[in-house]
């Protein structure tokens, strides 16, 4: 058995961890794709149906979707500082791990949660909703009532 790691065995440490950062990728391509068509169905339902209410839910859609995404987008973020570690680790100290512990905190979910990609995506679908829920539930005739 051999003690010492060889420049294949970091190639294919960097591969495992390559794999990794695709997976979680694909996964926030899936994670969107999957948000616009439970949106839009909500949002037809909403018009169909004629029931107001029907925002609020989306509200949490948008939400709980985004900040799906942005755990995701941590994770790769985290993967790709450990993908960067290894790179410049000897090919002696290779030993496969796949921790990122180190590289990932709630201090990280945040700045992925207002990552430009996210913020375009659920940014301006969050605006559109918050932006209908007051159109719908503001009513001019207090703030007529109010100047008087």
């Amino acid at each position: 058995m051999r003690s010492k790691t060889t420049p294949d065995d970091k190639r294919s440490h960097l591969e495992f961890i390559q794999g990794v950062i695709n997976r979680l990728s694909s996964n926030t391509f899936l994670f969107k794709g999957w948000s616009v068509t439970i949106i839009g169905a909500v949002f037809t339902a909403m018009i169909t149906t004629r029931n107001n209410d029907l925002l609020w839910l989306i509200l949490g859609i948008v939400l709980i979707f985004w900040a799906i995404d942005a755990y995701y987008l941590m994770l790769e973020r985290g993967y790709r500082k450990l993908y960067k570690q290894v790179a410049e680790t000897s090919s002696e100290k290779v030993d496969y791990g796949m921790n990122i512990g180190q590289f990932i905190k709630f201090s990280t979910w945040l700045e992925a949660f207002r990552r430009p990609v996210l913020l375009l995506f659920y940014g301006i679908v969050l605006i559109v909703v918050v932006g209908i829920i007051i159109n719908n539930n503001f009513d001019i005739s207090l703030l007529i009532k109010i100047r008087n």
